[in-house]
């Protein structure tokens, strides 16, 4: 049970971890285009992790599931970050941080599909009620603001939430046999390798030497907590408390991104997502019991 507390605990900081990166990634996004920032992220975060799992365990893998892995890394790292870039190019942000967060929803689901945990009623009641208030917080009480999108990046978002979804239950059956650090260092590594087919196309290195100090030190700072510290986090959430309840945490990760957006950007908290905040954390309360 303390172990378990302990993972609700980590997912938690998963989560404001994520959410400031979001403001991260927004300040990132005035010097490096949204490919270049996702190559320079994952590459590097997957070289990180690689050698963290050298000098911590043992780097090899049984050829049995080094396809399983390379499947992980395509679905959750290059097929996922291709199509979240692509959605933003196309329609809101709004509209992408609604349609990707019903990934909960599909993760439910396709857990319960799969056998891999029971949906039961409650859950079922906590996860609906997680996305009406991200809908709540995100749209800020413009319950219109979906219809507004565009078509494209709106099914590209959705998309992007099923594999976020397919991602997180495909490595369940990993977590049984390897450790969190070695799923996410070998995953991360085989997305990674895909992504750098992009290179050629879309790597611009001026981009990076025109970085500002403070630039270089978000994007640091973001690849070691976004993409090496949560990433492992989040597989250690799936191995200890299951799937579905490992990710309604992603409810919360708008909530942390508001409050750093107020805190660090002084954008306006409206009213309407202080109640979607509100929403959201009851239904993660209703979900870990």
């Amino acid at each position: 049970m303390e172990r378990e507390h302990l993972s609700d605990i980590l997912l938690l900081c998963v989560s404001v971890i994520w959410g400031v990166n979001l403001v991260a990634v927004k300040y990132l996004l005035g010097d490096l285009s949204p490919v270049n920032l996702i190559l320079v992220r994952f590459i590097t975060g997957s070289l990180l992790l690689f050698l963290l799992l050298f000098f911590l365990e043992d780097v090899k893998v049984p050829s049995r599931d080094m396809w399983r892995l390379t499947l992980l890394g395509a679905v959750g790292v290059a097929f996922y970050q291709f199509f979240f870039t692509f959605a933003l190019k196309y329609t809101s942000a709004v509209n992408v941080g609604i349609l990707i967060n019903m990934s909960p929803i599909y993760g439910g689901f396709l857990s319960s599909l799969f056998g891999y945990e029971r949906f039961v009623k409650k859950r079922i009641f906590a996860i609906i009620t997680g996305f009406a208030g991200v809908y709540i917080l995100m749209t800020k009480g413009d319950w219109n603001v979906l219809a507004r999108g565009d078509v494209a990046g709106n099914v590209l978002a959705l998309f992007a939430s099923l594999l976020w979804a397919l991602y997180t239950i495909l490595s369940k059956p990993l977590l049984e046999r390897h450790s969190p650090l070695k799923v996410t260092a070998w995953s991360m590594t085989a997305g990674s390798v895909l992504l750098g087919f992009l290179v050629p196309s879309f790597f611009d290195a001026a981009e990076l030497g025109r970085l500002s100090m403070t630039g270089w030190t978000v994007i640091v700072l973001s690849i070691i907590f976004s993409t090496v510290v949560a990433f492992f986090l989040w597989y250690r959430g799936v191995a200890r408390i299951g799937a579905s309840r490992t990710m309604i945490y992603q409810y919360c990760v708008p909530v942390f991104a508001a409050l750093a957006a107020y805190f660090i950007l002084d954008e306006t908290l409206h009213f309407s997502q202080l109640i979607g905040g509100t929403i959201i954390f009851v239904s993660v309360y209703l979900a870990r019991r």
